[in-house]
């Protein structure tokens, strides 16, 4: 039997190699970008004579992110021009400053700085997730490597994106308050909430226990929390022209484009379309509605990483066709309720039952997250 611990250095080995993988002589680790030939002659002066890795067709979401961090200022007319749209992107700036800041401004040291960050945060959160499982032997090395090897935290790796970040701000948000530490707390979830705005769904854990006092200060350090975050919304709706809400068909009536994913997939399948897209699209949605119940029935629970998972369960429900297009889309976006699910269900006796269920798309994962 393979010990834990070698499966566990097996997984970082596994993840940094293929990291390592995307590097190229000429263009670093852009590769990790998506930069899409789509895009050519829109993106910033910057870095458009720059040998960057571009692949065919429209890209994906980390070129924005990518050059938000190269020039920051929003109201800047070639920024504007190269995004699809401004204010949404900006909505997500504290990576882009982060890499920003420890580039010094220069746009390829930028690059390369932003292309890595969700591989820095990766290994933060696979030392931290260990630490604090409440279960240091085979079954909490199951549940990690099913955290850590999910769809939705190797796609931000490979993508560039703010999934994985978020969630490692979250997650050391939530440890925070388990100790005690209130203001540290609410600085990562004010941290979280400029990552990615979707954060501030995760307010239920400031609420867990204490006193009914104990409560209302905690709540209403979590409204402060969220204040800058929407000050900072309002402003780039009120700066920057365009549309700020980002993309129709993100979100649609509960289970509505579920449902649809559900149909659309068991019918290609039926016409004997066995493409990944389908057959793990049809075993990740099931999954993930699984992740969703199982949590959702819990939602009382005191435990602030199960009321964590809960707002981003309930998401899971209402996001639209556009999310489901992917649906390892979905597997981001609600990225926390996977990492509190596989937590959670360490109390139960019979984990095997719900580690597949909640987790068999781990196959699918692993396999789109090697470099061919």
């Amino acid at each position: 039997m393979i010990s834990p611990k070698l499966l566990r250095f097996a997984a970082v080995v596994f993840v940094l190699g293929v990291v390592a993988a995307h590097w190229r002589p000429d263009t670093g680790f852009t590769s990790l970008i998506r930069f899409g030939h789509e895009f050519d002659g829109r993106r910033l002066p910057q870095i458009e004579t720059r040998p960057l890795a571009v692949v065919p067709g429209a890209g994906y979401d980390g070129q924005y992110y990518a050059q938000l961090a190269v020039q920051p200022d929003v109201t800047d007319p070639d920024l504007q021009r190269a995004l699809d749209v401004t204010a949404y992107r900006a909505r997500r700036i504290l990576l882009p400053l982060v890499a920003h800041a420890a580039g010094f401004g220069r746009a390829r040291a930028t690059l390369e700085i932003y292309a890595l960050l969700n591989t820095v945060c990766w290994l933060a959160l696979a030392w931290c997730w260990w630490r604090w499982l409440p279960d240091h032997g085979a079954r909490g090395t199951a549940a990690w490597l099913a955290s850590l090897l999910s769809l939705g935290a190797l796609d931000s790796v490979r993508f560039s994106l703010s999934d994985l970040p978020m969630m490692l701000a979250l997650a050391l948000g939530v440890r925070a308050l388990e100790r005690g530490r209130g203001k540290l707390a609410a600085a990562a979830f004010l941290a979280a909430g400029f990552v990615r705005e979707t954060a501030v769904l995760a307010l239920q854990p400031f609420g867990a226990g204490g006193t009914p006092r104990e409560r209302r200060a905690a709540w209403l350090r979590a409204a402060l929390c969220t204040a800058p975050v929407a000050l900072w919304c309002a402003f780039l709706a009120w700066r920057v022209p365009g549309p700020s809400l980002g993309v129709g068909g993100n979100f649609d009536w509960p289970g509505v484009a579920f449902a649809r994913q559900l149909l659309r997939c068991g019918s290609e399948l039926g016409h004997g379309n066995f493409d990944s897209r389908y057959l793990f699209g049809l075993i990740g949605a099931v999954g993930m509605a699984y992740q969703s119940v199982y949590l959702l029935r819990r939602w009382r629970a005191p435990d602030p990483w199960l009321r964590l998972g809960v707002p981003f369960a309930v998401l899971f429900w209402f996001l639209g066709d556009y999310v489901w297009l992917g649906y390892w889309a979905v597997a981001r976006a609600t990225l926390p309720m996977l990492f509190v699910f596989n937590r959670a269900i360490l109390a139960e006796r019979r984990i095997s039952v719900h580690l597949v269920a909640g987790n068999l798309f781990v196959l699918h994962s692993v396999y789109r997250f090697l470099p061919f």
